[in-house]
């Protein structure tokens, strides 16, 4: 663990930090870095956006700034867009009650750097930098914790994830996604109030699940979510149990790490992944939209369903070389094949030579150019319609599988068509 200083910042983010910090200076009120930017810091890792807090009140910030976007004003939050980067600016805030488990019924602004730490999630998020002169605050010795790479909750767990149930997730992304270690008590802790999920909407549920399908240990945070009796409040579905369980946390240390949003969901949405053809895949969509995936992402989440059960098929017999070609032009084949050998660790063989067999394709011999095209149907006689994509897309595979050898012959096919 290393002290945290600005210095360490990217140009841009440290240059909008030091900007903001000084702006504020100027009208007597000391700002700072707060949260995940200077844990980051301090553990060598890299950061990609500053979030900053003060004493001013929104009104202060807007009077201090030519430009601000208000995102929360009632909680003190303002967005300053500085040279080409954006810092989110908060007032130092205390908070009390959660009756719907998610915000606070009352907020009091202008309060204490230290009754601000008091709100806070986790210690290694109550980290306080001042730009200007590295000053490190540390109200509830979050370092400490650092240090001994330990997660811990500011003060009581089960009142902190009672707070908020999505605190619950938070914790196996930093745990696991950090490389710490439970405090004493934590899981259990989350375990006791894995209810507060309860009150958590989908769309929030999507949106750290997506934060940990993109950060590093994803399968590790799968497994604490697991410990504490998450995943089936988080999943929809009944096969998050006894053997299938087990075989999605296997099959997810198979994804690359991170998986990403597209791959971590196929995997644990996807219900009946053994089923032939397309069975499953309506129960996978209803899981999705449980979720409210959105409508492209939903699209992207059928297609590697149904291109990764393509995948297998094709690693497990043989198949003409169109069927194989056109599968792997798919912009999914990547993923669907990744996906794939995932679930099925007995094909890996079958499956590295199906993906060796493609690698050693050229451009042209994955995409050749057509030897039919509509200009040559028009030319037949054919009168446009339905049947011209028939017509096009069977030229495409008998010249993929080689039943001509020459356009001319290509040629000859479109006319004896034309004939009929």
């Amino acid at each position: 663990m290393v002290e945290p200083s600005v210095e360490e910042l990217p140009r841009e983010l440290a240059r909008a930090a030091r900007a903001v910090a000084a702006r504020l200076a100027k009208t007597g009120i000391r700002a700072w870095i707060v949260g995940g930017a200077v844990r980051d810091l301090m553990l060598g890792r890299d950061v990609h956006d500053v979030d900053m807090v003060s004493a001013a009140l929104p009104e202060q910030i807007e009077q201090a700034f030519e430009r601000t976007i208000s995102v929360g004003r009632s909680f003190g939050t303002v967005v300053l867009p500085m040279d080409g980067c954006e810092v989110q600016m908060a007032a130092f805030r205390a908070e009390s009650g959660y009756s719907d488990r998610r915000r606070p019924d009352q907020v009091r602004l202008g309060v204490s750097l230290e009754e601000d730490a008091q709100r806070r999630d986790f210690t290694c998020n109550a980290l306080y930098l001042d730009p200007l002169t590295d000053e490190l605050r540390d109200p509830v010795d979050g370092r400490v914790d650092l240090s001994g790479r330990i997660l811990r909750t500011v003060g009581d767990p089960a009142s902190r994830f009672r707070e908020d149930g999505l605190r619950l997730l938070r914790l196996a992304r930093f745990e696991a996604g950090l490389e710490l270690g439970p405090a004493e008590g934590l899981h259990a802790a989350a375990r006791a109030e894995r209810d507060a999920m309860i009150g958590v909407s989908a769309e929030r549920v999507l949106a750290e699940l997506g934060r940990v399908f993109t950060g590093q240990h994803s399968p590790r945070a799968m497994e604490i979510l697991d410990e504490c009796g998450l995943l089936e409040r988080i999943l929809p579905g009944d096969g998050l149990a006894g053997t299938d369980l087990e075989r999605r946390h296997s099959a997810h240390g198979r994804l690359p790490d991170p998986p990403g949003v597209n791959l971590g969901l196929a995997l644990w949405l996807e219900a009946q992944p053994d089923s032939p053809g397309q069975r499953g895949l309506a129960t996978s969509l209803s899981h999705a939209a449980q979720l409210r995936t959105s409508r492209e992402l939903t699209a992207r989440l059928a297609d590697l369903w149904r291109l990764r059960r393509t995948v297998s098929e094709l690693a497990t017999g043989e198949s003409p070389r169109s069927q194989r070609i056109l599968a792997m032009r798919e912009p999914a084949w990547t993923e669907a094949h990744q996906l794939a050998r995932a679930w099925h660790p007995e094909l890996s063989t079958e499956l590295e030579g199906l993906e060796a067999w493609r690698l050693a394709l050229s451009p042209a011999q994955m995409k050749p150019a057509a030897w039919i095209t509509s200009r040559d149907l028009a030319d037949a006689g054919l009168v446009p319609g339905p049947e011209w994509g028939e017509i096009l897309r069977t030229a495409e595979r008998h010249q993929l599988d080689g039943v001509w050898d020459s356009r001319d012959q290509a040629l000859a096919w479109v006319r004896a068509r034309a004939s009929e």
